[in-house]
């Protein structure tokens, strides 16, 4: 772990941001109970839960998206320290806030992608036929949901980064 300024002075997750990744591993457990009781109890006879690839599929994005805000907060992404760790801390800085800047253009297309998913989900009211007839709202409405959360965290991170630099 490094001890530089600019990778401690961090604003720290929110309370809403923890809560959401012990959401995610809540969702990790899930996923893992529901593979397992299906993989064992169709090699019995048959599967026990009833549409367990949609199932899986909807708690995937929970698992993906929620802990997004923790990591972003807490610098952990992945990233390559080949040349910047060769930069004073003010270009590190400055690193920083284009990163941010490169993310929010990104997290935006993918807002909007997911706007457009959630909206046109609701409206249609499609399913994912099956036993359990899950809609497809839930989903893309989650997607929606984490991916603005994360757009927020890219934003307080971006103005906080900003104040470092300047």
């Amino acid at each position: 772990m490094r001890t530089e300024q600019y990778e401690t002075d961090t604003i720290p997750p929110s309370r809403v941001e923890w809560f959401l990744a012990r959401l995610a591993v809540i969702g990790l457990f899930a996923m893992a109970i529901i593979v397992t009781v299906n993989v064992i109890s169709r090699w019995m006879s048959r599967a026990l839960i009833p549409d367990d690839v949609y199932l899986v599929q909807e708690l995937m994005v929970l698992v993906i998206l929620l802990p997004l805000g923790v990591v972003t907060a807490t610098r952990q992404h992945i990233r390559v320290d080949l040349f910047t760790e060769w930069l004073p801390t003010r270009g590190k800085s400055f690193l920083s806030v284009l990163e941010h800047l490169v993310g929010l253009g990104f997290v935006g297309l993918l807002g909007w992608a997911a706007w457009i998913g959630a909206q046109r989900a609701w409206l249609t009211q499609d399913y994912y036929s099956g036993v359990l007839d899950i809609p497809m709202w839930i989903g893309h409405t989650t997607f929606l949901i984490g991916i603005a959360l994360f757009f927020i965290r890219l934003m307080v991170m971006l103005y906080h980064d900003l104040r470092a630099l300047f």
